[in-house]
């Protein structure tokens, strides 16, 4: 079965804890993820941004590296 970033079994819903050991570095890797983390632990655990570095890194990357692929796939005509 195919998931897509929208799909809730990746962190949203559910603990990526309840995946396979093999899939957690995948799923925690993605941006949907990674968001979710830095967003619950400032608002349940009161965690300051400048302690959420590695989450908020991941969303930068992922945004760059779209931000890169979709200038080179896309062109006006």
């Amino acid at each position: 079965m195919a998931m897509s970033s929208r799909s809730p079994g990746l962190g949203t819903f559910f603990s990526y804890a309840r995946f396979p050991d093999a899939m957690q570095p995948f799923v925690i890797a993605l941006p949907l993820t990674a968001l979710n983390d830095a967003l619950r632990a400032v608002m349940i655990d009161g965690t300051s941004v400048a302690r959420l570095t590695a989450p908020l890194a991941v969303v930068a990357v992922w945004g760059v590296v779209s931000f890169g692929v979709a200038l080179k796939i896309f062109r006006w005509r």
